[in-house]
């Protein structure tokens, strides 16, 4: 084959893999559906197993649950995106080690397509890692903002605010993009003719955040009673700020466990690097 021939069968696949991974990896707006679906979840029925296609969606969905929200995907987008990555990387050896054989650089043989079916199942690790990592750091950032909201209502609560008031007035210093979550959740439960207490309950059962529904309960509580929940809420801060604070410290003794080899690699290097020279000096010299 001729390296014309050659490049000429190369380009237009290396041009529709590039084409083929954009396309998969490139974010796409909600549709109507999805966002009525998102405010208005429904129970799910079992599905029969006769769609094998419907499988790593629905695996996908049971993995990740609502943080695929929360990270703006949804299970077909991540399904999508690992097929596209592992499809892409694959491709791209066969065509690279393809190329390369008929230019006669490399022997044929079959290892290379073990090769090729080893990137592309790395290429697609790498995509769901990428898209796990994703709903890991917003879950975490909702927890977070979970915290800092029901610490707001409790300072509110503390200047003889009523719940509402105070409710508000977290959320309008809140500012992150979990705090627009919280505001458009609550801001919208009026209109569909949600308490406020239930539209906190909702969201603590949706994204697995069991304080909003404590919250929710307290608020309910005084609501119905006209109990004072100051200090069960400033409890209930109290106790999330703790939390926090460990989790904090976890993750610095974690950071600080992987800096430890590293380091010790690092100073071991220097050390060898640095007696080296007077080693030889020495032994030079006794030698001589």
């Amino acid at each position: 084959m001729s390296p014309l021939l050659t490049a000429a069968l190369v380009a237009p696949l290396t041009a529709a893999a590039a084409v083929a991974m954009w396309r998969g990896v490139r974010p796409r707006r909600r549709s109507l559906a999805q966002v009525r679906a998102a405010l208005h979840p429904v129970a799910r029925t079992p599905r029969t197993a006769a769609s094998i296609s419907a499988r790593p969606v629905e695996w996908v969905d049971q993995r990740l649950g609502a943080g695929l929200a929360l990270a703006g995907l949804t299970a077909q987008q991540v399904v999508t995106r690992i097929a596209v990555g592992a499809i892409g990387g694959a491709l791209t050896v066969a065509v690279a080690v393809g190329a390369a054989v008929a230019a006669g650089m490399l022997p044929a043989s079959p290892l290379w397509f073990m090769l090729a079916l080893v990137v592309g199942a790395a290429a697609g690790l790498i995509m769901w890692s990428d898209a796990r990592g994703r709903v890991e750091r917003c879950r975490r950032e909702l927890r977070r903002t979970t915290t800092d909201f029901v610490q707001l209502v409790a300072v509110g609560l503390t200047t003889d605010q009523s719940v509402d008031e105070a409710v508000h007035f977290a959320l309008g210093v809140g500012d992150s993009a979990m705090f627009d979550l919280l505001r458009d959740e609550l801001a919208t439960a009026p209109l569909r003719g949600v308490s406020l207490w239930e539209a906190l309950d909702g969201l603590g059962d949706r994204y697995d955040q069991r304080e909003l529904g404590e919250l929710a309960t307290s608020i309910e509580r005084q609501g119905m009673h006209g109990v004072s929940i100051s200090d069960t809420v400033a409890t209930l801060a109290t106790s999330m700020r703790e939390r926090t604070l460990d989790e904090l410290e976890r993750e610095a003794d974690r950071a600080n466990a992987n800096l430890a080899g590293p380091t010790v690699c690092f100073v071991c290097t220097t050390i060898v690097f640095l007696a080296f020279p007077l080693a030889m000096r020495i032994s030079e010299a006794f030698g001589g």
